[in-house]
């Protein structure tokens, strides 16, 4: 059971994103669904496959105390912006920390803009010093990131999003994670459960898992959408 704080799982998740901006709430719920997915494909089991779903549906959370003026801004973001924009995820977790006791929520929602290399921020954690579920989260946030319109510009196609999440494994991402992801997406797009709204093929990643290599040999396929 998932941990809130004196009120159901239910009624804290419909209040919390009762508010929040109808595109905001979009890509929340396509991590989350994504998230949730890549988990399963994983081998999570399935209570920590519900943390995973919950924690990645709030990641943004705290978007919401971020100035329109800068969630809307075309321009690139100055360092002091970018620094406030860093905080959303720190300002989430404090957030939800008055209604959610749950910690493997609440990480999601602190870490989930961690890169396996430490680049990433609040913390700078680098490989396993960031939480599964926030690595899943990550993968599935940039994804969704790279195939939607922003206000400073126009949707990637598939290929090239998928290509690069797949170069970023390793240095941005976990690279198993990142190769799950990879196979989650070419088989979800093959059966049509991955909608493709900017090109009628997609060319993915087809990776042979080596016991004794982490990424094993990559090469590329050419999926035909039915």
């Amino acid at each position: 059971m998932i941990a809130t704080k004196n009120i159901s799982t239910h009624k804290t998740l419909s209040g919390l994103l009762a508010h929040q901006p109808a595109e905001l709430v979009r890509h929340s719920q396509n991590v989350a669904d994504l998230s949730s997915a890549l988990a399963a494909l994983l081998g999570c089991p399935s209570d920590e496959i519900d943390k995973i779903y919950i924690g990645s549906l709030l990641h943004d959370i705290g978007k919401q105390f971020l100035p329109a003026s800068i969630l809307e801004k075309r321009e690139k973001f100055t360092d002091r912006e970018f620094g406030l924009v860093q905080m959303h995820t720190w300002k989430g977790y404090t957030y939800l920390n008055n209604f959610i006791a749950d910690p493997a929520i609440l990480h999601t929602v602190l870490y989930h803009h961690e890169r396996w290399n430490g680049t990433g921020y609040p913390y700078h954690l680098a490989q396993n010093q960031i939480p599964l579920s926030a690595r899943i989260c990550a993968i599935a946030d940039v994804w969704d990131a790279l195939i939607s319109d922003r206000c400073y510009r126009r949707a990637l196609n598939m290929t090239q999003a998928l290509d690069l999440i797949w170069t970023g494994a390793g240095s941005l991402f976990d690279p198993k994670i990142a190769a799950g992801f990879v196979s989650l997406i070419a088989e979800g797009y093959k059966v049509g459960l991955v909608a493709n709204k900017n090109e009628d093929e997609l060319i993915v990643p087809n990776i042979w898992h080596d016991k004794d290599a982490e990424l094993g040999s990559i090469s590329l396929a050419r999926s035909n959408k039915r």
